[in-house]
């Protein structure tokens, strides 16, 4: 009977509660990864067909989502999604737990590499496997028979397919440059935004959880303006890689797009490092407390 009254052992206390940063994850990536997908992929493959705004496709894509459920949450672009991001929120959650027990002062650092070291690759990952699916759709889509000309037996009907173009060399300068880009969005999501809920100001938000909240939900979106321009950098590099381009020039091409791409960058952050973290942040805490009164 003794036994059973003793209080679990800090070793065991730790591992609920990294079963529990594990199961806030998960939970988080589900909420945030339709919101997402819907951005990262219908929507603006929708948009690039139709020519139609973002949130036209978005509400579009959206309605086509609700009819077919199953076949959205248990498809492959979901599936991609809620990996890349249940892998982040893990990552963030896994090193907060282990720094606040082994080294508190390092905390802050450690969540920033970590969540780097782990968003980074799998951001890669799920782009190229976006591209592989999508393009694959997009080319499906489009091949439809041509109506054969005098000249062409009708035996040999004709496809229209989409040309795939021979994929570019990947310069240094544009991985650094993407690197950055990504870089900043995880500085503000994981590391400013928590500082940053202090200094909002007692006349507009009093509590202490809802300024997490509120700095949490803004502070990311606001990165975007910082990142945004980098990320058009990064696509400006990348497509016009012959010598002798100024940044003057570079930086007059990609502002005529700066406007809609911040718009479009700003929607897609909200639901994966503002709503997905704040829910990842206050499950997290909940079984932390489960975990600590079992």
């Amino acid at each position: 009977m003794g036994n059973m009254l003793e209080s679990p052992s800090p070793k065991a206390r730790t591992l609920d509660r990294l079963v529990g940063d594990a199961s806030a994850a998960a939970i988080s990536a589900t909420l945030a990864s339709p919101a997402i997908v819907l951005i990262d992929s219908r929507a603006v493959v929708a948009k690039t067909a139709s020519g139609d705004s973002i949130l036209k496709a978005l509400w579009t894509q959206a309605v086509h989502a609700g009819k077919r459920p199953g076949a959205f949450l248990f498809g492959r672009p979901f599936a991609i999604m809620w990996t890349l991001y249940a892998a982040t929120y893990t990552a963030a959650s896994f090193t907060d737990t282990l720094t606040e027990k082994y080294y508190a002062t390092a905390a802050t650092t450690a969540t920033f590499l970590a969540t780097t070291a782990v968003n980074v690759p799998l951001g890669i990952w799920k782009d190229i496997r976006y591209a592989q699916l999508f393009s694959h759709n997009s080319t499906a889509d489009e091949k439809k028979p041509i109506t054969a000309s005098p000249k062409l037996p009708l035996t040999s009907p004709i496809t229209a397919t989409v040309p795939v173009p021979t994929p570019r060399r990947m310069p240094r300068s544009v991985t650094g440059v993407f690197l950055a880009r990504d870089a900043i969005t995880l500085f503000g999501s994981f590391t400013m935004a928590p500082r940053l809920a202090t200094a909002i100001p007692d006349s507009l938000v009093s509590n202490i959880h809802a300024k997490a909240a509120v700095s949490q939900l803004t502070v990311p979106i606001l990165t975007q303006l910082v990142a945004t321009p980098v990320h058009l950098l990064g696509l400006d590099l990348y497509q016009r890689q012959e010598k002798g381009v100024t940044l003057s020039n570079r930086v007059s091409s990609i502002s005529p797009g700066l406007g809609g791409a911040t718009f479009a960058r700003c929607l897609r952050i909200l639901p994966a490092f503002g709503f997905g973290v704040l829910a990842n942040q206050e499950l997290r805490s909940l079984f932390h407390t489960a975990a600590r009164t079992a």
